[in-house]
């Protein structure tokens, strides 16, 4: 080995006057220095690899506190050279005291201290619950690595990773974590927002085994530091992903985007943007962008044209389209056809019968009367299985306003019920959201079990069904598919384990036995 020079042979000279041989079992595994990795195998194997590829392999003989090695191969082998030293671990960290070694680049690297990297967590014989919609698969082991999912497999089909924790799983259902994909966690930083209160529901949320959140309109400031320290792992909360708010200039009179754009004028902020005819479009997508956006939030004084102009320049700049699915004066079969990936509210589906729509502060009320298999709402429903225009219906907002016991309210939760089962019927992919994160007091259960609940016994859809809306078809609302929804190799070991069967009783969502965030359990 010529990969690391002879200046650093010094520091086993410091280390040899207070080594001690040791008669522990050798800790086979992976450790690190330098950027270099260095596996020692259970099959005797030994490679050393960096950015640059594999360094050196070959193979390795442990005789008590002795350690051999022999090269075979690699960039800066040393073949036929054997090299004999003294081992030592202590505190996660791998040593070797020089015996006897010809090779000087091997004598350099082995005289560093080697830190021990975490080993793989394998959970086996668990029933898994992919989030794809498939049949539920009993017996299989998922590998996790690095905060990875690295493979899913039956049982015994594979041998275990080097330096594996193994965790019997039997009787227990693993599941993608769960999604919400419609919160509002800085609407008014400095009141109810504030970041105390939001770092408690947050943390009740992932404990509650919610691991990604799709803010749909806040303070980006707030928003972009909570999301920077949920992912730098300094607060215990979900992935943050959030909207930049694009509407008319009479939507922003509503006092909510005053509190969440306060110290800015109302309309001017890069996340709570109003627009018109004459708007820069490509400076207003660019701006959310740079506020740290994944997404644009239609909400309210929008027409049909104006829909279709801010949806095709965000789609160009790689940002996704939500929206209500009324604006006002857009009717829900213009929000569809205009472009927009998620459309939320069940109970505005209900205006695409109305003649007129009035202005959007009078959104909520719609005609009670209107039936699901109303023509007009069913060719709405028709193009968003058509365009794949996911539907959220935010269930759980309607029943918390039907919790206060009045008609109106009760009326309008048994219209978004039915608006929800016409659109499962018809094909139409759900997606679990809330409105309403949760409780910021200890132990609370985030509100999208409840969600999940809903979608079972008020709009019809299968267990199953609502577990794809609250995994992968809520990843794909929030724009995070590639690393979250679904179990499977390459995605993040974000998961949600249970102890016992969701898909034969929704509630059981809620019999947490264990959550993963990054691969590691998250204290409960």
């Amino acid at each position: 080995m010529r990969w690391i020079t002879t200046g650093t042979i010094a520091i086993a000279a410091l280390a040899a006057a207070a080594w001690t041989a040791t008669a522990q079992e050798f800790p086979r595994g992976r450790y690190e220095t330098r950027g270099i990795t260095m596996t020692l195998g259970r099959d005797g194997r030994a490679t050393f690899t960096s950015a640059r590829g594999t360094l050196v392999s070959g193979s390795y003989r442990v005789d008590g506190a002795t350690i051999v090695f022999r090269d075979d191969g690699g960039l800066v082998a040393c073949p036929g050279q054997d090299g004999r030293y003294e081992w030592s671990y202590a505190a996660d960290t791998l040593r070797f005291r020089l015996v006897d070694d010809p090779c000087e680049g091997r004598r350099g690297a082995l005289a560093l201290p080697w830190a021990r990297l975490p080993g793989a967590l394998v959970l086996t014989s668990a029933t898994v619950i992919d989030g794809t919609g498939a049949p539920p698969r009993p017996g299989t082991t998922i590998v996790i690595q690095d905060g990875v999912i690295a493979a899913v497999h039956p049982d015994g089909a594979a041998p275990l990773p080097e330096d594996a924790t193994a965790r019997d799983l039997r009787g227990h259902w693993v599941l993608p974590g769960l999604i919400d994909a419609h919160v509002h966690v800085a609407t008014n930083p400095s009141a109810q927002d504030r970041r105390e209160v939001t770092e408690r529901r947050l943390r009740n949320a992932l404990r509650g085994g919610v691991v990604a959140v799709r803010d749909m309109g806040g303070d980006a400031r707030a928003l972009a530091d909570l999301a920077r320290a949920a992912a730098a792992g300094d607060i215990e909360a979900p992935t943050i992903v959030y909207s930049a708010i694009i509407a008319g200039p009479e939507f922003f009179r509503d006092p909510r985007v005053r509190a969440s754009s306060a110290g800015l004028t109302p309309g001017t902020a890069p996340w709570a943007r109003a627009v018109t005819d004459t708007s820069d479009l490509r400076q207003v997508i660019a701006e959310a962008r740079g506020a740290g956006a994944r997404g644009v939030k239609l909400y309210a004084d929008l027409d049909s044209a104006a829909i279709r102009r801010v949806a095709a320049e965000a789609r160009r700049q790689g940002l996704r389209v939500w929206a209500h699915l009324a604006l006002m004066p857009a009717r829900p079969s213009d929000v569809v056809a205009g472009g927009v990936h998620v459309a939320s509210h069940s109970v505005l589906l209900a205006w695409e019968k109305s003649a007129e729509l009035p202005g959007y502060e009078r959104r909520a009320d719609v005609d009670f009367a209107t039936t699901e298999d109303h023509p007009a709402v069913q060719r709405v429903l028709a193009s968003m299985r058509a365009n794949d225009v996911l539907f959220e219906p935010t269930l759980f907002v309607y029943r918390a306003a039907s919790a206060r016991d009045t008609a109106v309210a009760r009326q309008r939760e048994a219209l978004a019920f039915a608006m929800t089962r016409a659109a499962h019927r018809a094909g139409v992919r759900i997606v679990a959201g809330t409105d309403g994160l949760g409780s910021d007091r200890d132990g609370a259960l985030p509100n999208l079990h409840e969600e999940l609940r809903l979608l079972v016994e008020g709009a019809g859809l299968s267990p199953m069904d609502a577990l794809v809306a609250a995994t992968r078809n809520a990843a794909e609302a929030a724009g995070i598919e590639a690393t979250h929804g679904t179990i499977a190799p390459g995605k993040a070991a974000d998961l949600l384990v249970l102890s016992a069967d969701p898909t034969a009783d929704i509630r059981n969502t809620r019999e947490i036995a264990l959550v993963l965030r990054r691969g590691r359990v998250v204290e409960r």
